[in-house]
Order: structure tokens, then sequence, then C-alpha cells
């Protein structure tokens, strides 16, 4: 992701500033599709029209990407709208601005949603307190693997890494103004 920017509307003469964020819906249900764009358009407060694409790894869904600039915490917003639509799975990431690092989330049917913190090189990061909590159990070396598996969002990267691999090379829109 790119740092933050300001960027000027070219209607109204302000300056508005946003992070840039990135929505994959890595399998939809046909039904779903205009739902889930009426979903996000309510939530970038903008019209969105995806481009959707056959998911060769999810036969009879569809994937489709979206690229956005909007305000902080917009990403967090767009993942409890989508988790209530039904049986999606997607990822979506927003990238750092002041005070806020860059953060994923991943949902599937299956498992539900897992948001995590991510560095500049994608790695998701696992903040102390966590980490503390994770130890201060001692529950023994199997149990504290299996809390670091679930911090790091493994289960979820097991079952979207085909999908995101299906998905590789579809088009991608991109919305240039949001809210």
């Amino acid at each position: 992701m790119v740092a933050m920017s300001s960027t000027r509307d070219l209607v109204s003469g302000s300056v508005s500033v946003g992070v840039p964020g990135m929505l994959a819906v890595l399998a939809c249900p046909p039904p779903l599709c205009p739902h889930l764009e009426f979903a996000v358009s309510a939530v970038l407060s903008s019209p969105v029209s995806l481009t959707w694409t056959g998911q060769p790894n999810s036969p009879g869904s569809f994937y489709a990407a979206l690229q956005w600039r909007a305000p902080c915490g917009t990403a967090g917003r767009l993942a409890g709208q989508l988790r209530r639509l039904g049986p999606l799975s997607f990822d979506v990431v927003e990238g750092p601005s002041p005070g806020c690092d860059s953060e994923r989330y991943s949902h599937t049917p299956e498992l539900g949603l897992h948001r995590a913190s991510i560095a500049a090189n994608g790695d998701v990061v696992v903040g102390e307190a966590a980490l503390r909590a994770l130890i201060d159990r001692g529950e023994g070396r199997e149990t504290l693997a299996r809390g670091l598996h679930r911090l790091l969002g493994t289960a979820w990267d097991d079952v979207l890494e085909p999908l995101r691999q299906g998905a590789h090379g579809a088009p991608v829109t991109w919305l240039r103004r949001t809210g």
C-alpha cells in the first residue's frame, strides 16, 4: 500500500485526506453480488459497480476487486458489513495513516472474520499484549503454537490462498472519489 496523501476534490475544491484500501471478494455466490455492491456503496458513500469474474477455485462463485482512498477505519466498517451478507470469502486491506498501522480483515464462511495488523512488507504483526497474554496462559508448547497460528490467521490463509491464486490477473475496479 502507498502512504497517506491528500487529494483535492475537483468539483468543490476542498482537500480530503484518505488512506488507500483494497477489497478482494474472493468467492461470492451470484445472488449476493448486487447486495455486496450495495453494501460497499453504502460504506464508501459512493456508487460502486464491480467487474465480476468467475472464480476457478470455487465453481459457481465470482471474484471482484476494488481499490479506494477513504477515511481511516473504512476497512473495518466494510468488513463488518460484508460478513453479515452471507457465505462470502474476502480480504479487506487498509493502508497506514498517522497513528494507525495497516490492517487486513480476512473472512470465510467457515471461520468468520480475522483482523491483523500488517507491516510495510506485508507480514502480519502480532502485538506485545497479545503475545504476553498467550505466554501468561502457560498451557504448554502445543497450546502456544495453536495460539500463535490463531493470531497470525494461519487457518484463514490456508482457506483463502487457493481463492487468491484463482483470482490472479482478474480485473480491479478503481474508485476515484469516496465520502
